[in-house]
């Protein structure tokens, strides 16, 4: 059989996404009796329609380029054997579709999109340059976010500000936005996606002290290690000390940080310095230091040089010169000799003896 007759309606130079276009085709006059016809797109797409009818029209809406292309249409009919033969090829008609407009890409105002329930998290929609009016949108899980953002529009540019990020923002994130084409708002491609995750807020850190007893003489040693409950994030650490905050600076302290811990160190405890010890630490997330709770507090008395091992020393000491006085003494009158009785007896009372028998020997 000839060719249809084929025609398109409206007529355009270029489509735009969401325009309806109509294909008619028509068959020419013939003895068969038309079976049907099929539409066929280089995009490679094909519809048949079932239908007696020697003219038919098929319409559909442009969704993208794969709708643009050349088109062309066929027809069929029942020969005399009763059996279907389609006609040859109509000319083919020239469909050009606009493509939607080019992604745009979105970004942090952070450098890790891991942040912390509670704060604010800003995400940045970029479009390329154009002229074109625009309108901007933001999608979780390709479903628009419209509550609880707050946004700021300049020029092809976008600012979506999450004012307070709780555990469910966690997900896949994206942007959008429409130009005004002739009248009609055409959507672009969505960026790519950027995954945030909201974490809960840190626990208090654990401080623990050495000695272990909380009790530390006066010139010795003493170590407060303050623990993070994690190292998601850039850390500092904070000590206290009866509710004030130490300061870095502390004469004859010094600290020292590694991993998600940091040591508060006197080398000789000063012992005007006991009491009720805290530590706290601040996450740096995006520009902002969150603090976490204080850590539970832990007691530390310093204790004075003792009094009584010096009066001790000293009575011993006493003690000692007093013997060694004794000893001297006694050895000194061994030296010199002694006095001898004549005529006396054991048992003999010298009291009543007479003095002339008494000899220096």
């Amino acid at each position: 059989p000839p060719p249809p007759n084929i025609t398109v309606t409206p007529e355009k130079i270029q489509y735009l996404l969401g325009d309806t276009i109509s294909i008619r085709c028509a068959a020419p006059w013939t003895k068969e009796r038309i079976q049907g016809f099929q539409f066929l797109g280089t995009s490679g797409w094909a519809v048949d329609v079932r239908t007696t009818r020697r003219t038919y029209t098929y319409s559909f809406n442009v969704t993208g380029p794969k709708d643009g292309g050349a088109h062309a249409c066929t027809y069929s009919v029942t020969n005399r054997f009763r059996r279907p033969v389609r006609s040859q090829e109509s000319r083919s008609i020239f469909i050009s579709v606009r493509d939607r407009p080019p992604q745009p890409t979105l970004t942090l105002n952070s450098s890790t999109s891991i942040t912390i329930e509670g704060q604010p998290i800003v995400f940045f929609c970029a479009a390329p340059a154009g002229d074109a009016e625009r309108r901007f949108h933001f999608y979780k899980e390709k479903v628009e976010v419209t509550k609880g953002v707050d946004v700021t529009l300049r020029d092809t540019k976008a600012w979506f500000q999450v004012v307070e990020t709780h555990q469910n923002h966690t997900g896949n994130f994206t942007c959008g936005y429409e130009e005004n084409v002739e009248g009609r708002w055409i959507p672009s491609y969505r960026s790519c996606a950027l995954e945030v995750i909201v974490k809960e807020p840190a626990s208090p850190p654990r401080l623990e002290v050495d000695p272990p007893t909380g009790v530390v003489s006066e010139d010795h040693p003493f170590h407060l290690t303050c623990m993070a409950s994690r190292g998601d994030f850039k850390l500092r650490f904070r000590f206290y000390r009866n509710g004030v905050e130490i300061p870095p600076e502390q004469p004859g302290a010094s600290t020292r940080s590694w991993g998600n811990a940091s040591e508060f160190f006197f080398s000789q405890s000063p012992r005007s310095f006991g009491g009720t010890f805290s530590c706290m630490v601040e996450e740096e997330v995006g520009r902002t230091w969150v603090a976490s709770p204080h850590s539970e507090a832990v007691e530390v008395t310093v204790k004075g040089r003792s009094q009584l091992l010096p009066l001790v020393a000293c009575c011993v000491a006493g003690t000692l010169m007093l013997l060694l006085g004794l000893l001297l003494a006694v050895c000194l009158c061994r030296r010199r000799g002694g006095v001898h009785w004549k005529g006396l007896h054991n048992k003999d009372d010298p009291s009543v003896y007479p003095m002339a028998n008494v000899n220096d020997m």
